[in-house]
């Protein structure tokens, strides 16, 4: 026991000498004392890659990702951003956007279709929102959660 003890002892002494005070090499590959590898670089996908292609069917979290809730009034035009609370409107030939209505616009709060549209932009639809949810009647639409008009 005393002989391998010294015989150890001995090893790293003449490794101790035959560097001239620099570190040894130890084992396959590993430097110790030296400077440490490069980091490795691991490519990601840039935002937007790396996951379906856009014309591929959305499905779960991404379908609703992009979604946008809207109560549409058919009687007046006027669409509910349900998430935000603003109101797209006509205003003399053009879409105006508010948080409030003005006074000139009355909707009957009970008289809408929901709609789930992938754009910011509901009124970009009008035309065939207007021709599928046609007013019944004066002041007679839709009701509400009349479980139409859920477009996707």
């Amino acid at each position: 026991m005393r002989k391998t003890a010294s015989l150890i002892a001995f090893s790293f002494l003449a490794i101790g000498c035959a560097t001239d005070g620099r570190q040894p090499n130890v084992g396959v590959g590993v430097t110790l004392g030296g400077s440490p590898p490069p980091p490795v670089v691991i490519a990601t996908p840039a935002p937007g890659r790396g996951g379906p292609p856009p014309w591929a069917p959305a499905h779960g979290r991404r379908a609703k990702e992009g979604m946008h809730q809207y109560h549409y009034y058919p009687s007046t035009g006027v669409y509910f951003n349900v998430s935000t609370g603003s109101y797209f409107y006509l205003n003399g030939g053009a879409w105006q956007m508010s948080m409030t209505l003005p006074s000139s616009i009355i909707i009957d709060a009970n008289d809408y279709v929901s709609l789930d549209l992938d754009t910011d932009r509901p009124y970009m639809y009008h035309d065939q929102h207007r021709l599928k949810f046609k007013v019944k009647g004066p002041g007679r639409g839709h009701g509400k959660g009349n479980g139409r008009g859920h477009n996707r």
